[in-house]
Parts: C-alpha cells; sequence; structure tokens
C-alpha cells in the first residue's frame, strides 16, 4: 500500500488526536466527526477530543487473514469500544493482548501504533489502537 506524503499530512491531527463531534441540540457524540449530527441531523454540532478518555470494550472479532505485506500482524484483533465520558462508539484495532484475555467491559486506552511503513527510507504511517488500562503499582 503507498501512502502519499501530502493526504497523509494534511490529515494527521483529525487522525492522531481522536477527534469526535457532539451535537449541541441532542447532546450525543459521533465518531468519525462529521459536519451533521448522525442522529437528528442538527448541524449545531462541536468538535471534542477522545485522546485522553478511556472506553470500555463492547465487542471484538478476530481476523486471521491479512493482506499482502501485513502478515506477519495476524492475528488482528478490531474491537468495537465505547468512550467513558462522550458515549463515542469507535472501531479500533487492540494491542497489547492476547485474543484469549479480552472481556466485554474491559477498560481500554488509546494509543499510538505504528501501522506500516514505505520502503526503509518511506514514510511511516501511525494510527490509533487501544490497548488495556495498565494498572498502577503502588
Amino acid at each position: 500500500m503507498r501512502i502519499f506524503i501530502p493526504p497523509a499530512w494534511r490529515t494527521r491531527v483529525d487522525r492522531y488526536r481522536l477527534k469526535a463531534t457532539r451535537c449541541k441540540d441532542c447532546g450525543r457524540t459521533g465518531y468519525p466527526p462529521s459536519e451533521v449530527c448522525r442522529f437528528c441531523g442538527s448541524k449545531n454540532i462541536e468538535t471534542v477530543e477522545l485522546i485522553d478518555e478511556t472506553a470500555k470494550l463492547i465487542t471484538w472479532t478476530i481476523i486471521y487473514s491479512a493482506m499482502d505485506g501485513f502478515e506477519e500482524r495476524r492475528p488482528v484483533v478490531i474491537g468495537i469500544l465505547e468512550t467513558q465520558e462522550h458515549k463515542a462508539r469507535i472501531m479500533a484495532p487492540l494491542t497489547d493482548v492476547l485474543p484469549e484475555e479480552l472481556q466485554p467491559g474491559m477498560e481500554m486506552e488509546p494509543v499510538l501504533r505504528r501501522i506500516s511503513e514505505e520502503g526503509e527510507s518511506g514514510l511511516i504511517n501511525y494510527g490509533i489502537a487501544y490497548r488495556p488500562v495498565l494498572k498502577k503499582v503502588e
């Protein structure tokens, strides 16, 4: 897969900050961001950042097949999560956890992970994934 620098550069803030839109009329939050509320159709929206919010794991699937060039990443675990504060639903890869350790309701946090790179001197593409919240040692 070839990633071109100009589009990647233009979308970096939205992709890495995990932005969503919250409707000022119905109060619901939609991800990815949209110019119109996907729940009530209002254009009275504001941008919110979800990057500092933990999320609860709702469900997940395990993908055992992979595109050319991504075979070493198998199996790929994709989860549907709901953020704690804004209640936004997000579909994202899960990382740093074995599939058999996953449980509904598990608390997860967003992290930046490398997705791909174009050769030895090409563009490195990053994206948001979720991992279990690390427990603080006291």
